[in-house]
Formats: structure tokens, sequence, C-alpha cells
């Protein structure tokens, strides 16, 4: 899996980028299939934003976004968020190969 961590506008300590990283491979639990994903991570005045963008092939693109005043809740909102996404789209993968007709 590809992964890329952006920083915009602010300087935050090296071992964010690390926590994010790390972050990103542990969302290989919820759906294996994960081709690549990013996350931006940016700051207006007060105001943090994580936006993680995972491309889960088949032109399928899951995005989560989090805008909080506390950088990580920002984080933990993004990444749960992003959870649920990859379990929903896991489910929904696995319901169609059950629901396809079998050739015959």
């Amino acid at each position: 899996m590809q992964k890329q961590v952006s920083i915009l506008h602010h300087d935050y300590p090296g071992r964010v980028r690390d926590e994010v990283e790390e972050r990103l491979d542990r969302l290989l639990k919820y759906y294996e299939r994960i081709v690549s994903s990013r996350a931006l991570l940016e700051r207006h005045n007060a105001e943090h934003r994580v936006e993680i963008v995972c491309n889960v092939g088949h032109g399928a693109v899951l995005v989560a976004d989090a805008r909080k005043d506390a950088f990580s809740a920002a984080l933990d909102e993004a990444f749960d968020r992003m959870h649920s996404l990859l379990v929903r789209h896991r489910e929904k993968h696995i319901d169609q190969r059950r629901r396809a007709p079998r050739g015959g």
C-alpha cells in the first residue's frame, strides 16, 4: 500500500507524521485491498483539519474529514470515520459477491 502524509500551513512535530503513518498502516486490518492512502493535516487559526483519502481499487475512493479545535480529537474522529467507511465498503463488497448469480 502506498501512503502519503501531507502537512499544510503548520509545522507539526515529527512524531505526528510517524503516528499518522502508523495509523494508515492499521487501516489494512479493516480492508486489506487498500491500494493507497493519504492523510492531509492542516491548521487554520485554532481549528485543526484532518482529511484521510483511501483508494480501495476499482475506481472507489473513500474520504473522511474532521475539523476540531484539538488536533488529537480531529485525528481520532477522522480515523474513526475512515474505519466505518472501510467496514461498510467491505461488507458491501462481500454482500455483492454473495448475491452474484452462479454460472451454469
